[in-house]
């Protein structure tokens, strides 16, 4: 049985994925940040680690929950995006939030994940899930 990592998995697009690949047969891993989007993954199939990408802390403990397992393709689909629109500047507040989720997370997670998946030979992507959930 092949597995899936989807980081970011609570809703939307990341929810969906591991709603098809659990279909599908994959044993699929999946991130939430809250006890809702870990129920939501569990009731699609899904074996829900919480982890929060945008906490150093939460994402320390990734490697040492995900060893000795084999992934065959990982994906990065968390994702935030601030509600402003082109006329009005983000606080600096909304701009960290959506920077230290969407681009510092991903820098944070694959690497800890990276083992799993380079000893296997997993593929990873890396979705701007936030913007694509917009449009």
């Amino acid at each position: 049985m092949s597995t899936v990592l989807v980081i970011g998995a609570s809703r939307g697009l990341g929810l969906e994925l591991a709603t098809q690949y659990a279909a599908a047969g994959w044993r699929v891993i999946g991130t939430a940040r809250t006890p809702e989007g870990l129920s939501r993954l569990q009731a699609v199939g899904a074996e829900a680690l919480s982890l929060d990408v945008s906490d150093p802390a939460s994402v320390s403990g990734l490697s040492w929950r995900l060893d000795g397992e084999k992934l065959d393709l990982a994906l990065y689909v968390a994702g935030v995006m601030d509600k402003g629109d082109a006329q009005t500047p983000p606080t600096r507040e909304a701009f960290d939030a959506v920077m230290h989720t969407n681009v510092l997370g991903a820098m944070q997670v694959i690497p800890p994940s990276r083992p799993c998946s380079k000893k296997h030979r997993a593929h990873w992507l890396v979705s701007a899930a936030a913007w694509a959930a917009r449009h």
